[in-house]
C-alpha cells in the first residue's frame, strides 16, 4: 500500500498547488494511468494520471477535464517538468475542482512513475536529503567560493541568492561592466559577470585575490544553476495564470468572501498565516516591463523562503508572501525581508535608471477580505511614494523653538550642532543616493510618531526603523532619549532658519 506522499517522496514530485497536495498525502494510491489520445482513461478510485506533454495538443477542451477527474475519485495529475503545452486553463480548473498538480522531474519516466506505486520503502526519507532548488543554488555557490578563494552570486530579478551578506553597490558595479564570454582567459580577474542563457540572470564573481580561475570550473557552476532555475521558472510558468486570476479577483473585490476563501486556501495561504501584501507601481513610461517586476516580486518570494502569489495587474505588479515564524511584528534591526526589498528596488533602478515606487502592508490571515484590504493599503503606500518621486511633496513645517532663536544669534555654536548631527547623515545621503535627513526631519516634524511617518514617506514602518537606527550609528546619538532628540531638532531648525546659508 503506497500513500501519495511515500510517492512524492520516492519520484521526488514538485507540487504546483500546496494546499491542495497536503490535504490527500494520507490517501492511498490504487493505480498510476497514462492519459494518451489514442485510448480512453480506464480509471479507478485512488487513481494517479500522468499527461505527457505530447498529449495536450489532442485534448479539445483540456479545462474539462478535471472534473472528470474528480468524479471518478482521481487523487492527482502528474505533468512534465519541462512542459511548455500546459494550458493554463487546465491548471486553473484543477484548483476549483481541489486536483493537485505535480510536475515530474526530467530524469524521470513513465515506467518509473508507475514502478514507484510498488516500491518498497528502504527507510531513508529522500525528502530530508534533497535540497530544494534554492539551496541547491546555495550549496553550488559556496563549493565554487570554497574552491576558488571568491565571492559569487546570483543575480537575479529581484534579489541576489548568496550565502554571505550582500554589498548592493559593490554588485551593481561587477554586473554594470560587460558581460563575460565564457571562452575569454578567466586567469587574474578581479571580477567576471556570466549570463546565465534564457532567463535574464546574471552569474557575478569577485575575485580580490586574482586566483586563476578554471574555465570548465565556472562552466559547470553556470549549468548547474541554470538547471534549477529553469526548474524554478518551469513551476512558476505553471501558476502563473491561475496566480493572476486570484489577485485579479482580490483587486476587483467583486466575488463574495466565501467564494475566495477555498481558493486562497489552495495556494497554501491558510487561516492564520502572516501575510505581507506587496505593491510595485511602475513609472508611466514603463509598461512593457510590467511582466519584469512581476518577476521580480516572485524572486523576492523565493529568496524570502515564503509562500508567494504574485501577478500583475493594471499598472502594478503585486505579491502576497507569507512571513516566517516570529518574523512578524517591529524591531530595531532591518529584517532580512526589508534588506531584500531594498536590493530589489535598488537593482532595478540600476537597470532601467528609474526609481520603482514600493508599498508594503501585512496582516494576519483570516479570511480572504484580510489580503483585500493589504493589497489596497500596499498599493496606496506605492501610489504616495510614486507621487512623491514626480513632485516633491511640501516639507511639514518645524515649529521653532526659543532655544533656537537664541542661537540662530550664535552662528559658531549652530555650526557645532550641524557638524555633529546632520553632516554625517548628508553626507551619507550624498554618496548612497539615500533620503535619510528627510526621513529624520519627517518624524521629528511629526511629534516622533512612527506609523504617521512611515505614511508620510511612503514607506514600510520597519523601513523607517532602520533608517532612524542607521542615523544614530552615523552620528554617535540616540533618537530614544528627550535629549538627543532635541538636539537633532534644533540643529534642523538653525539649518533652515534665514540667513543660515544652509
Amino acid at each position: 500500500m503506497t500513500t501519495v506522499d511515500d510517492f512524492v517522496t520516492r519520484v521526488r514530485l514538485r507540487s504546483l498547488m500546496p494546499g491542495a497536495a497536503d490535504s490527500i498525502l494520507s490517501r492511498t494510491i490504487t493505480s498510476v494511468v497514462e492519459m494518451t489520445s489514442q485510448s480512453p482513461l480506464d480509471l479507478v478510485h485512488g487513481s494517479v494520471v500522468y499527461v505527457p506533454s505530447t498529449t495536450w495538443p489532442s485534448l479539445p477542451s483540456p479545462e474539462a477535464i478535471p472534473s472528470q477527474l474528480k468524479l471518478t475519485g482521481a487523487l492527482a495529475v502528474v505533468v512534465n517538468n519541462d512542459d511548455l503545452n500546459l494550458p493554463p486553463e487546465f491548471v486553473e480548473a484543477c484548483v476549483h475542482a481541489a486536483i493537485p498538480v505535480f510536475l515530474l522531474p526530467k530524469s524521470k519516466t513513465f515506467d518509473e512513475l508507475r514502478a514507484a506505486l510498488t516500491q518498497q520503502a528502504n527507510g531513508i526519507d529522500p525528502r530530508a536529503a534533497r535540497p530544494s532548488d534554492l539551496d541547491a543554488i546555495r550549496n553550488a555557490l559556496d563549493s565554487f567560493t570554497a574552491d576558488t578563494g571568491t565571492q559569487a552570486w546570483l543575480v537575479m530579478q529581484g534579489g541576489v541568492v548568496s550565502s554571505t551578506p550582500v554589498d548592493v553597490a559593490q554588485l551593481i558595479k561587477i554586473v554594470a561592466r560587460n558581460p563575460t564570454p565564457l571562452q575569454q582567459s578567466m586567469s587574474a580577474a578581479t571580477t567576471l559577470n556570466v549570463d546565465l542563457p534564457g532567463l535574464g540572470h546574471t552569474l557575478a564573481i569577485a575575485n580580490p585575490n586574482r586566483s586563476a580561475l578554471n574555465l570548465l570550473r565556472i562552466d559547470g557552476l553556470v549549468r548547474e544553476i541554470n538547471t534549477h532555475t529553469e526548474a524554478i521558472e518551469v513551476k512558476r510558468s505553471a501558476r502563473r495564470q491561475i496566480e493572476a486570476a486570484l489577485i485579479r479577483e482580490l483587486i476587483e473585490a467583486n466575488v463574495a468572501s466565501a467564494t475566495l476563501d477555498p481558493w486562497v486556501e489552495s495556494f497554501d495561504l491558510a487561516p492564520g498565516s502572516r501575510v505581507r501584501a506587496i505593491a510595485a507601481v511602475l513609472p508611466d513610461d514603463m509598461d512593457a516591463e510590467r511582466e519584469t517586476v512581476g518577476d521580480a516580486l516572485r524572486d523576492l518570494g523565493l529568496l524570502d523562503s515564503g509562500i508567494c502569489v504574485a501577478s500583475v495587474y493594471g499598472n502594478c505588479a503585486y505579491a502576497l508572501i507569507t512571513l516566517a515564524d516570529g518574523e512578524f511584528g517591529s524591531s530595531d534591526e532591518i529584517t532580512g525581508f526589508e534588506h531584500q526589498l531594498m536590493v530589489l528596488a535598488d537593482l532595478f533602478e540600476f537597470r532601467h535608471q528609474q526609481a520603482l515606487s514600493l508599498g508594503v502592508s501585512s496582516c494576519v490571515l483570516r479570511g480572504s477580505d484580510d489580503l483585500v484590504r493589504g493589497l489596497i493599503n500596499a498599493r496606496q503606500l506605492a501610489d504616495r511614494h510614486a507621487r512623491s518621486a514626480v513632485a516633491e511633496m511640501d516639507a511639514i513645517p518645524l515649529a521653532v523653538p526659543l532655544a533656537a532663536t537664541l542661537l540662530s544669534a550664535e552662528p559658531e555654536l549652530a555650526a557645532v550642532l550641524d557638524r555633529a548631527l546632520l553632516q554625517p547623515v548628508i553626507a551619507y545621503d550624498r554618496d548612497k543616493g539615500t533620503s535619510y535627513l528627510e526621513s529624520l526631519r519627517t518624524f521629528l516634524a511629526l511629534d516622533c510618531q512612527w506609523a504617521a511617518t512611515a505614511t508620510e514617506l511612503g514607506i514600510h514602518i520597519n523601513t523607517l526603523r532602520y533608517r532612524l537606527k542607521r542615523i544614530e550609528r552615523l552620528t554617535g546619538r540616540g533618537l530614544h532619549t528627550t535629549a538627543d532628540r532635541s538636539d537633532y531638532y534644533l540643529a534642523l531648525c538653525l539649518r533652515e532658519s534665514p540667513g543660515s546659508g544652509q
